[in-house]
């Protein structure tokens, strides 16, 4: 596969969906007369639509093995989202479309990151491929937001079609080429083929011209099932800390530390530039040192951003808080997916599982931003409560996982 096709995906598929995601609440309620109420309610079926799709496409692609056909099709329906969403002005229509097409599509950025663990990246290729997602994260919600206001709130949709028509056609040349390679390999290699399909093997990366730098991906350890759940739930513990924490910001900033609310905005944006070079250094460390070591400092960084932001009711402070905030999200959406990876020994099943936790966290953060109302710190109670959260997430996975081997031993 041409080592520029999987990038390239990454970027466009992640620019399609930070356009989308983020206003979709505030289309349904500027063209469809959306009320609060209603708004919640869409979003909650379509999630739980993507959280049942995250179990269905990866389990079928597993056993097709086949994982760039998912991708197509996920492209596909958010072509057919947004095309739809622009020709209808109904919102019971809208609802639909968003339930039954919207939420399966999501599925595609595991499905990306599962065919490339399968074709035998390292962890540290996975990594690099999520840090250009977070660059399209940082480019997605301001270039929509500003579609909007300078041509309309339809106009964003018509981007979005364009964006989704040059995800698909990446999508289509992407499985042109796994069959290529496929048809090349011929049936004296099969065996390692199908390794490379279905996760049980090492795998083999086809036509690499960086394989010297970057190594192809170790051997698999499947995780023990006791250290398999003890971690899967420590990242869904800390997903609820990330996804509450981003919720949660503006509301910190001014009712907490009664600071202008453009300095929630400053410090998002901060921390959204210092991800993706905070993935590249942690996917240059999975070389050497062990995915639940560097899982185990990044929740630990992430209780440390948790607990002091609270207390640092200054412009610098907040903004520089950032860094140990940004790592540990680094660890927590890169090397989390990575070591997912290798320790369920199915691509399609550790990114769907991966997929879910995000949308487990999220419902976790409910009762948790409900605390603010207990007492007097207000906001300042739900981050030290992201910061408890997230602290034991690290005594967890240093526990369970303290016995794995280092990437240089194996």
């Amino acid at each position: 596969m041409s080592r520029y096709l999987i990038p390239a995906s990454a970027l466009v598929g992640g620019l399609q969906l930070a356009l989308l995601n983020p206003v979709i609440a505030l289309l349904l309620s500027a063209l469809f007369g959306a009320d609060p109420g209603q708004v919640g309610l869409v979003l909650a079926i379509m999630n739980a639509s993507g959280f049942l799709a995250a179990l269905v496409i990866p389990a079928w692609a597993d056993r097709r093995r086949d994982y760039a056909g998912p991708m197509i099709l996920c492209a596909a329906l958010t072509l057919a989202t947004v095309l739809s969403l622009a020709a209808t002005t109904s919102l019971t229509v809208a609802g639909i479309v968003l339930v039954v097409l919207a939420g399966p599509a999501g599925v595609w950025s595991g499905m990306l990151f599962a065919l490339q663990r399968s074709e035998g990246s390292s962890s540290e290729q996975v990594v690099r491929t999520r840090a250009v997602f977070s660059v399209a994260w940082v480019a997605g919600p301001p270039l929509a937001t500003g579609v909007m206001t300078g041509f309309g709130d339809r106009a964003v949709l018509l981007l979005i079609a364009a964006v989704a028509l040059g995800s698909l056609a990446l999508s289509v040349a992407i499985r042109r080429s796994v069959r290529r390679a496929a048809a090349r390999t011929g049936p004296a290699e099969g065996e390692d083929a199908r390794g490379r399909a279905d996760g049980t093997g090492t795998g083999r990366a086809h036509g690499r011209a960086d394989d010297a730098d970057d190594g192809a991906a170790a051997p698999r350890r499947p995780a023990r099932r006791l250290e398999l759940v003890v971690v899967v739930l420590a990242i869904t513990a800390l997903q609820a800390g990330n996804a509450g924490s981003v919720t949660a910001m503006p509301l910190l900033v001014t009712e907490h530390l009664h600071l202008a609310t453009v300095w929630a905005g400053v410090a998002l944006g901060v921390c959204a530039a210092l991800e993706a070079p905070a993935l590249l250094l942690l996917g240059r460390l999975t070389r050497t040192i062990r995915p639940t070591t560097l899982l185990t400092a990044g929740a630990l960084l992430a209780a440390l951003y948790y607990a002091l932001v609270p207390l640092m009711a200054s412009p610098a402070a907040l903004v520089a808080l950032q860094i140990p905030n940004a790592l540990g999200i680094a660890a927590l959406t890169g090397v989390g997916l990575a070591w997912m990876q290798e320790a369920i020994d199915r691509p399609g099943l550790a990114s769907g599982v991966y997929l879910n936790s995000r949308r487990a966290g999220a419902i976790l953060t409910g009762p948790l931003l409900a605390l603010a109302a207990l007492g007097a710190s207000g906001y300042g109670l739900t981050f030290w409560a992201f910061a408890l959260l997230a602290a034991l997430a690290a005594l967890a996975i240093r526990l369970v996982g303290g016995r794995e081997e280092a990437p240089s031993a194996r």
